[in-house]
Parts: structure tokens; sequence; C-alpha cells
């Protein structure tokens, strides 16, 4: 009898220390950990992959220009005036849809960007002249005329520094979306 007793005891004071516990910040803080835990296990990964192709403009037989792309490899020869394709593939490799997703891509150094080359499924572009602090759809300068007075003009392809790509629908699991560019070797 004396243990049935203690063992219902037992369970009473256990039973009532539930309530208790569940409002000290121990309890909080192991509930917060485990919402922690759970949001960093189903989140979006984004795996970014950067090719390069170079191209080629050869003569058909009717005496037309022929354009196609080279694949970059690792002792590729470039001269100035060559044209480089970059290539960004973006996939979420997630759980979760990646939102807000910006893609920034430097202009390579030496290079000059190709204007109106880029291109993207879905993003809005957006260029910087700044190294990557500002961005804008058509990125002006200030150009001083020979009267002294100062003109915003739109700035020259080599005056760009970075390429933007802003999707503003969520990228879903799985799902991937591919940005294009050109440079020119200077």
């Amino acid at each position: 009898m004396k243990r049935r007793l203690s063992i219902g005891l037992g369970i009473l004071a256990v039973a009532a220390a539930v309530p208790f516990v569940s409002g000290t910040p121990v309890f909080a803080n192991l509930q917060k950990a485990g919402t922690e835990l759970v949001n960093k296990i189903l989140q979006p990964e984004v795996k970014l992959v950067l090719s390069a192709e170079k191209k080629v403009t050869t003569t058909n037989a009717n005496g037309e220009p022929e354009i196609s792309w080279e694949v970059v490899e690792d002792n590729v020869t470039v001269r100035p005036g060559d044209v480089l394709r970059y290539t960004l593939v973006s996939e979420n490799a997630g759980d979760k849809p990646a939102s807000e997703l910006k893609i920034n891509q430097p202009i390579p150094n030496q290079t000059a960007y190709v204007l109106d080359s880029a291109r993207a499924n879905g993003a809005t572009l957006t260029y910087s002249i700044d190294g990557g602090q500002t961005y804008s759809a058509q990125p002006m300068l200030e150009v001083t005329q020979p009267d002294g007075t100062v003109k915003m003009e739109p700035a020259p392809a080599d005056a760009y520094t970075h390429v933007q790509w802003d999707y503003s629908e969520s990228l879903k699991p799985m799902a991937s979306v591919q940005a294009v560019y050109e440079v020119a070797v200077q």
C-alpha cells in the first residue's frame, strides 16, 4: 500500500510541476531552439554555377559570318576585342522557397560590359557603376559640357562594374534560373 501511495504521489508531483516548468525560461528556450533548428533545416539553399564561353566568328561557304560559342576552360587565350559570355545558373537545392533572390555579378577586370547583353528569365536587371554600392536600370553620369554646365548622360559600357538580377518571384525548391551577360576583353 505504501508503494502505491508513493508512486501515486510521485505522478501527482510531476503533473503538478509541468505547468510551472512550461512557464520557465528554460522551456521557452527549448521551444525557441527547436523552432530555429526546424527553420535551419527547412530553408533555401541556393547553389550558383558560373561558366564562360568565348565568341567565335567564322565565315560560311556563302561568305556570311557565323557565330558560335567555345567553352572557356583552364588555358584559353583571350585577346583584346574578344567577347566572353558568362552564364550563371542558380538552383534552389533547399526545402523552402528562396524569396528576394538577388544575384550580383562583377564585371571582370580588363573587360567592359557589352550593353544590352544581360538576360535572365523573370528578373529585373539593374547595373552598378560604383563598385556595387548602388544599382540603376540605366546608370547615368554627370558630364561637364564645354560651356561648364553639367548634364546627365547614360554611362558608357566601360563604366559598368556589376550586373544585378532581382527575382521578385520566389525560387521554389529544386527550381533554377539562368542569367547571362557578355563582356569584351580590353
